[in-house]
């Protein structure tokens, strides 16, 4: 194997979305090879213009709103949506209910935003709207925002991401509102 080979290998690892989805189906077919050689670098051999788009998604919690227990369900939902660049989840620094979310965050590395300061009424959700329109101004590559929450009080902010040609999935629960849902391109019920 050449220079040539890995530069070509490391590039489709780096520019490549479907990478590990190429590889995993090589693996499966048996059609990757172990180079023998000293360095004992593996050689994966897969498609090397791929016409798949790449899908760009941000995902972003009300962790005051949402259990910690449903983290995983929440990812992997958002995970099918398309390549998480973005993913955070909300909270106040003082509050018990949304500390659980910290240990959770880290495990599945998620950043963890939490607000100091006195509690005030929409605190965490001003705060996720705010860097929901921060984040899709500074990534116009971001084409899906999928927003956990079963609160009415995101509806206009979907809105206007719906407006701006973004596809909103919403992930809630049973008691999210019917506005929220409507306005939503797809809403995910979790239990």
């Amino acid at each position: 194997m050449d220079m040539g080979d890995d530069a070509e290998l490391y590039w489709e690892m780096e520019h490549n979305p479907y990478f590990w989805d190429e590889v995993e189906s090589c693996s499966r077919n048996n059609s990757f090879t172990e180079n023998k050689s000293k360095k004992k670098k593996k050689t994966i051999q897969t498609k090397s213009n791929s016409t798949r788009k790449k899908v760009n998604a941000a995902l972003f919690i009300d962790g005051e709103n949402i259990s910690s227990k449903k983290a995983e369900q929440i990812q992997k939902i958002a995970n099918k949506q398309g390549v998480l660049g973005i993913e955070k989840v909300y909270g106040l620094q003082k509050d018990e209910c949304t500390k659980s979310w910290s240990d959770k965050a880290k495990k599945l590395d998620i950043k963890d935003i939490r607000l100091c300061g006195n509690p005030e009424k929409d605190k965490v959700d001003n705060k996720i709207k705010k860097d929901v329109n921060r984040e899709i101004k500074n990534n116009k590559s971001v084409d899906v925002v999928c927003i956990a929450t079963s609160d009415k009080g995101y509806t206009d902010t979907v809105k206007e991401l719906r407006r701006q040609g973004k596809k909103v999935v919403g992930i809630g629960e049973k008691k999210a509102p019917k506005e929220l849902r409507d306005a939503c391109s797809e809403f995910f019920e979790i239990k």
